[in-house]
């Protein structure tokens, strides 16, 4: 079952009006409008199928809850004000209304949400007076259809959602007001139907419409409840196209991979969301020294993105600068502590690295690891050396001076420097994880860098949707 959210004015934040929800009679939520939706800050998906006992905190509806609907099938309605309990933890609060209308297989609860001043007394109120307000006043589209989905009745919501008088659209089969309307059939025998789709008005202009389709019973027809989300798919494609900008920009931010007769490498890169908290750059630093560095921004998506991306605009001038790996920690430290002087040890800006200076004159790595996993160097013989000296991750409130670590190699060595989203991936324990990457840089060590990097990715299951952002980059160099 599906809902949609749209954008909604957060001008009151503090209170939920102007909205409705269809309950069955064991409770359960049918139909939502778009604005309740979003107020409550869920959607659709979240919402139908869910007690409506959910959409309350829990203090009021455990006192109330229970004695509401004993009086409502009573007297037929019932009204008050209710407390909720946003998707965020944030309390608000509504003057709701909930009226027991009957279909001939049962009944439904109706709750409304609307202005505290324009409640009237539940006293004499009828099932029948709360459907012809909505007709009259509902922001959304209310259509009645009978068993052959044809229009049986059309109030002013739906004239103003699709142009067509009411004279005009009863009669007509309903899948005619949009295009491609055939993918509403068929109806459904149970239970709602929901989906979105784009109505054709009577002028020709094209309307997104999110809908619900609802049977009655099994003898009679539908209601269907229908909103125009032309301006939340507005937002969605303008949001969308500004990612895709985004992404674009985070993959040029990729250096270019170092390949001579010395050093060679390759590189793996998946975003477990449109944007990567993970990064990698290098750089020559002189004849004989490059500099790499691999970057885990905790968490995932635009935020850790924007963090990991301004990270990249100061490589290049530190590595080169500054070269020593303990001081280019330092200075990463130092400056992320300038950026978010009051936010110094929030987790938002914490990050993991491992940074390293490959002298292919002398032969040796000098490399600092501030919380990363430990890169593995591989020796021609098959030993492994783990570069795992340094100190706590950059941005822990137990910030300690971190530490190089410096170690040999002769002629021909690989190294393999990855982030921790790849655990997750290849087996289902991290220390079988770890393990398995071990052995198959062991094992693979005289394959190209490339091939290297094919063959471990095979040892996990298809990567379809990883957990975390993945970067790997394997090293080959050669004496």
């Amino acid at each position: 079952m599906k809902v949609n959210v749209q954008a909604i004015d957060q001008q009151d934040a503090g209170q939920l009006n102007q909205g409705i929800v269809i309950t069955s009679s064991q409770c359960l939520i049918l139909a939502v409008s778009e604005r309740v939706a979003a107020r409550l800050e869920f959607s659709k998906d979240e919402l139908i199928g869910r007690p409506v006992a959910s959409l309350f905190s829990a203090g009021w509806s455990a006192a109330r809850f229970d004695d509401i609907i004993r009086r409502v099938r009573q007297e037929g309605c019932w009204q008050g004000e209710a407390r909720h309990m946003t998707k965020s933890g944030r309390i608000c609060t509504s003057w709701m209304r909930v009226s027991l209308l009957w279909s001939r297989d049962g009944e439904w609860l109706l709750w409304q949400f609307v202005e505290r001043a324009a409640a009237s007394p539940a006293d004499g109120l009828q099932p029948a007076d709360v459907l012809h307000a909505i007709y009259a006043s509902a922001p959304f589209a209310v259509v009645l259809l009978a068993r052959d989905g044809t229009v049986q009745d059309w109030g002013q919501g739906a004239e103003r959602l699709f142009g067509w008088r009411r004279e005009e659209a009863v009669g007509r089969p309903v899948w005619t007001l949009f295009r491609g309307g055939e993918a509403l059939l068929p109806f459904p025998s149970a239970g709602p139907q929901c989906g979105e789709g784009v109505a054709q008005r009577r002028d020709g202009v094209p309307v997104n419409v999110s809908y619900t389709i609802i049977p009655v019973s099994r003898s009679h027809g539908y209601v269907m409840v229908a909103e125009d989300v032309t301006r939340r798919k507005q937002k969605e494609t303008e949001h969308r196209r500004q990612i895709e900008l985004a992404k674009r920009i985070q993959q040029n931010l990729l250096t270019p991979l170092i390949q001579n007769e010395t050093v060679t490498m390759e590189a793996v890169y998946i975003p477990s969301d449109d944007l990567s908290g993970d990064i990698y750059a290098c750089y020559q630093i002189d004849l004989y020294r490059y500099g790499v560095i691999v970057i885990d921004v905790m968490g995932h998506g635009i935020s850790s993105a924007l963090v990991s991306m301004l990270l990249r605009s100061l490589l290049r001038g530190l590595i080169v600068r500054v070269v020593d790996p303990v001081l280019v920690a330092s200075e990463l430290e130092k400056h992320v502590q300038s950026l978010f002087p009051e936010e110094v040890y929030d987790i938002r800006y914490l990050f993991s690295m491992i940074y390293l200076v490959i002298d292919t004159k002398e032969r040796k790595i000098e490399y600092t690891n501030a919380g990363h996993p430990a890169g593995l160097l591989v020796f021609e013989d098959g030993s492994i050396h783990e570069l795992d000296k340094g100190g706590l991750a950059i941005g822990s409130p137990f910030s300690l001076p971190f530490e190089k670590g410096v170690v040999h190699y002769d002629k021909r060595a690989r190294l393999l420097l990855y982030t921790d989203g790849i655990l997750e991936e290849i087996q289902p324990s991290i220390l079988q994880s770890m393990e398995t990457i071990r052995t198959c840089t062991q094992m693979c060590r005289h394959l190209p860098d490339k091939c290297f990097l094919e063959r471990l990715m095979n040892e996990g299951p298809p990567l379809a949707a990883p957990a975390d952002d993945i970067c790997l980059l394997s090293i080959t160099l050669r004496g």
